[in-house]
Order: C-alpha cells, then structure tokens, then sequence
C-alpha cells in the first residue's frame, strides 16, 4: 500500500466515524495492531467460499438430500444464519464486496472490465497488518489477480487447470478472453488440486497465526460431477441430458422435459457432494494438526444459481432469492455456543466486520456491513441490515429456447437492477425499464406474484437503500479503476457479452 492510499484511508475512517455518529449508528474504531502480545493470542481465520451454492440445497438448511454432511457438521458446531444475502448474482463484484464489506457500486468492481482500486481496504490486508500471515487459493477465472482480489495476500495461489492461459501477473492475461478460458474453466475439476495445496501450505505454517481464503469452485457449472456423485442422486437416469455445455445447450431450457431437468438438479447436488467431501478433509486437517479450537472457520458463497424458477438459467440475470440467498456459517469453538440458527436478515457484507471483531480487532468503521457477533449471545443487531443487492454490467440475453444470442447485438443487455431486501418484503428496480418489482416475501417466498400495489414500507425501504448508497459513495468515492487487460482482449470480451460497453462512468442512481 502507498503512501497515498494510507492518508486517503485515515481520512475516510474519520469522515465514516463522523458520518456513523451523525446517523446515530453506532460503530467502533478498529483497535490498534500488530503488537507482539496482540498477534500471539490472535485466532486463526479459515474463509471458505463455495462459488454458486445454494443453502436450499444444504442438508442443514433443510435440503431433502444428503448432499452436504460435512457442511452440516460445520453448522451443528457453530452458527448458522437462514437468511444471509449477496451483494450480487456473480462471482467477481460479490467477492469483492465479501472482501471489502462495501455494496457494489461503492467497491465499484461492478464488471469484467473493472478491477478492485488498490485504495479499497480489504480482509486480507486489515489481518496482514495486524500481524497475520495471509494466503489464499483460488480456483475460478474471476479470482484471478487482474482483478484485484489478491490485495492483502502474502501468497495467492492459482489452483486452476490452465494457468497457462492466464498467467498470474495479470498484466497481459487473457483472463476470460475467449472460449478456450470459458471452457476450461466450466469443464474444470479444481477440488483436490485445492485440498492439495491447503493441506501443503498449512503444515508448512501452523505455527503462524494465519488468515486463509479458500474458494471452491465445482458446484459451478458445468455439473460433471466425477463418479460415484455423478449418479449419486439419479442413478436411474436413462436420458440423454448431461451437465456438461450447460451454458449453452439448447435443450437446456425453460420448456424441457420435467424428468430431465430433475437429472440436471441431480447432478447439480452431486457437484454440492463432491466439494462438501473435500471441505470435510480440510476440517479433518484442522483437527489432526490440532488448529481446531484456535481457527474461526467461516463458510458461504458468492451466489446460487437458476433452474428456471423464473424461466432463466445460470446466473447473473436476475436478483431474485435463488440467485442472492446464499449460506453463512460460523464456527468459533469456546467463543460461540455450537447449535445456533439465526433467523436474523444478514448480508455478505457482514461477514469482514465480524471476522475482525471475532479475532479482537474490532469493527471497522469503514464499511458496510455489521458485526454479528451480538447474536452468538442472544442480541440483537445494533442496526437496520436492510439488505441491498446489484447488478450493473453487459452480458449476451438468454433466448426463450435456451439459446446464447453472444454475437448479435440486438440481443445484448446491459443489467441495471437494484433490489432492496427485508425479510418479509423486496423490491427489484430495473433502472433500464423505469419499473420495479415488490414482493410480499411472507406470502409469496418464490416471488412468483409481483404486488400491484405495493406497501408504503417497501418504497421507503428503497429510498433509504438509496440514501444509504450515496453517503457511502461520497465517503469512499469510486476509482472507477480498469483491470490491466489489453484493449484486443478487451474487444474479444464484449464481442462475447462478458463486459460493459466504454462508457466508465458510474451506475446512476435510480430514480425515487
């Protein structure tokens, strides 16, 4: 970190501090660092995220198959929230906002062509300067460093099948450039190479008090689960649809047989059973290398993903609850009582702050999100969680017969959605249409019948999202940096609808 970027975030600690107080939210300043006292009775710190896991589809979250025991062993022993909410619907912006605890289009790293600003103060680096050795292991083309994400980490390893294609330095890398990356990536079989790798680097360095960020990948499409979880859940499939070109195979669509849809969930769930096996051999390491009592482990993911409740498929299209409801577990023995299930509206952005008040570091006032931390002991939150979730970036539209229109661009859209979440009501603005969706989320959980007369509480839960929006944004005023792709790769990326148009200018708000 410059010099610069460290006066830039003294300045804005105060100025939130000030904007906090004035707002008569309450907020502590982070306490000091990197004493030698202080960093040896520091816990360790395991962040797992599981890219496109829906909680749905979680045993502990009351999933009919037993696709995750060792998830549920995770949650049994610690504490499990029900409603916890992303920032976004895709990987790169709600990672972001995971490691910064900022909404979307305060972060500002909204699409493929942005990157996250070095003046955005992230989980990595808060723990590394209060002596934590950092490292994390990545395992999916929008982690890759070109992007931002690595700030903070002492060693961030590329645990992908075509490092070849990217590189790491993230200079001349064709990240996602063309459809050798697409298919590697969504063909690509990333979990043992990652337990691998973890199990490696922590018996080289469990004696340092560390801060490890492990992101899983396989539950992501493709669903080609290796055997036996390619036919644990329908072994008596006789079909031809496979998991395979899920993006953009044609039969894959809203109007497809019943009984192959139901195969495709199938394979879905046995991607979930696949990782859950390997995140159990990472606790298992935990325990044999006697890390558990001394280790917050912490397990969620960035977004779920879309069988055509509402007639899409994948993700990032929509804000609706399949795409946005993600898991949130906490595990931190002797510190919060195992069995707990918090009904409690959270958001991704939560999780940072309580990462850094669960390792004594206090909340830090320069974000989002909250601590969560007076739940473990029967609290409540100290502040509204109205939860707010984006999408503002260019991607190719869905056809109604599951075709991909990539190239003709007629067919491109550019996403302007905003939704605004309590637990028992949503609104979705489409900034594009001038129109908004509400839902009473009590009677209609699907959000299946949009009201035509909306309450008076949801517009004025808009109003305030929006509020809310702006003084963060004059707060922590968006770079607007780009990511170090070359302008060629950068061409190849919007002939794909990967990417926003060259207008760099910020998401307007919506109107009132």
């Amino acid at each position: 970190m410059n010099v610069s970027s460290a006066i830039t975030r003294t300045r804005t600690a105060t100025l939130l501090i000030a904007l906090c107080l004035g707002a008569g939210i309450s907020c502590r300043q982070e306490t000091e660092p990197g004493t030698a006292a202080a960093r040896a009775t520091h816990p360790n710190i395991l962040l797992i995220s599981v890219d496109t896991l829906r909680p749905d589809h979680l045993g502990c979250y009351g999933y009919k198959r037993q696709t995750s025991p060792g998830i549920d062993r995770l949650a049994a022993e610690g504490a499990l929230f029900e409603n916890a909410i992303s920032s976004t619907s895709w990987t790169l912006p709600a990672h972001a906002a995971l490691f910064t605890g900022l909404a979307d289009s305060v972060h500002g790293c909204v699409d493929t062509d942005r990157r996250l600003d070095e003046s955005r103060h992230t989980l990595a680096e808060r723990l590394k300067e209060s002596g934590y050795v950092t490292v994390g292991f990545f395992s999916g083309p929008y982690l890759h460093p070109v992007f931002g994400l690595a700030q903070g980490f002492d060693e961030y390893i590329d645990c992908t099948s075509y490092p070849e294609l990217t590189g790491q330095e993230g200079t001349d890398a064709d990240v996602v450039d063309n459809m050798k990356v697409h298919e590697r990536s969504h063909r690509d079989i990333t979990n043992p190479k990652v337990y691998e790798q973890v199990g490696t680097w922590l018996k080289a360095n469990k004696q340092h008090p560390f801060f490890m960020f492990i992101h899983m990948w396989d539950v992501h499409f493709d669903f080609i689960p290796p055997p036996p979880y390619d036919r644990k859940f329908d072994p008596d499939y006789r079909g031809s649809i496979t998991g395979e070109d899920f993006l953009f195979n044609t039969a894959v669509n809203a109007s497809m047989p019943r009984r192959d849809l139901e195969h495709l969930i199938a394979l879905y769930d046995g991607e979930i059973a696949w990782t859950d096996a390997h995140i159990s051999r990472i606790l298992d390491d935990l325990d044999s290398l006697e890390l558990r009592e001394s280790t917050i482990v912490v397990l969620t993911s960035d977004h779920g993903t879309e069988f055509f409740e509402h007639r899409l498929k994948a993700h990032r299209h929509s804000l609706y609850d399949e795409v946005i409801r993600i898991p949130l577990i906490v595990r931190y023995p002797g510190r919060i009582e195992p069995g707990q299930r918090h009904g409690a509206q959270v958001r991704i952005i939560d999780v940072l702050p309580t990462i850094t008040d669960l390792a004594g570091l206090g909340e830090p006032p320069d974000v989002m999100g909250q601590s969560l931390i007076p739940l473990f002991s029967g609290g409540t939150l100290r502040r509204d969680n109205l939860a707010i979730s984006e999408l503002f970036c260019d991607s190719k539209m869905l056809l109604p017969d599951g075709r991909w229109a990539r190239k003709d661009p007629r067919f491109r859209i550019q996403y302007r959605l905003r939704s605004f979440r309590r637990l028992d009501r949503k609104v979705i603005n489409d900034l594009n249409r001038e129109r908004a969706e509400f839902f009473d989320l009590r009677a209609d959980p699907d959000e299946q019948k949009p009201l035509e007369n909306p309450s008076a509480l949801a517009s004025r839960d808009a109003e305030q999202g929006r509020e809310r929006l702006k003084a963060f944004m004059k707060a922590l005023p968006t770079q607007g940096a780009q990511s170090d792709i070359p302008p060629e790769v950068l061409e190849k990326l919007k002939s794909l609808g990967y990417v926003g148009g060259d207008d760099d200018d910020e998401p307007e708000e919506p109107a009132p």
